[in-house]
């Protein structure tokens, strides 16, 4: 992945346009709201980094497991669900079932230097009242591509 920068503004613009939040609240680093929105950002870029490697270790040419096919397919091969059941799922769920791989060390190590040079919070916030609509798969895959498919 190349871009990570502006796949992180991409993902920032939209967590607080879905969630009615500005821009300069973020500035506001030790309030509690800022910091929960701070994470959510966060949580959508791992899971973003996340699914791009999944890709490459498990998509395939005729496949390549685009958009929310990746998190559907991790699940899949997580639990061995049926699919219909799997695209049930709200993005919550999809979360917390797969919550033990949405960790910053299963990242790309670039990826990881950049999150760590964003200095955000380090706690846990709770993030199930935000919008659904912060994962967006198919805006975010252009910030996916390598320079070369570009």
């Amino acid at each position: 992945m190349s871009n990570y920068s502006n796949l992180f503004q991409i993902i920032k613009m939209r967590v607080c346009r879905n969630n009615k939040e500005s821009d300069s609240m973020l500035d506001m680093r030790n309030d509690h709201r800022s910091k929960q929105v701070w994470h959510r950002i966060e949580q959508i870029f791992i899971l973003e980094c996340l699914l791009d490697e999944y890709r490459k270790k498990h998509g395939s040419l005729h496949s390549p497991l685009d958009g929310k096919k990746a998190l559907h397919h991790m699940i899949l091969n997580k639990t061995n669900w049926p699919l219909s059941e799997i695209k049930a799922l709200s993005f919550n769920d999809c979360i917390l079932i797969i919550t033990e791989y949405l960790k910053k060390e299963n990242i790309h190590p670039d990826a990881q230097d950049f999150l760590n040079r964003m200095n955000l919070p380090t706690n846990s916030y709770p993030l199930d009242d935000f919008s659904e609509e912060d994962w967006a798969p198919k805006e975010n895959a252009p910030f996916l591509q390598k320079d070369s498919e570009i």
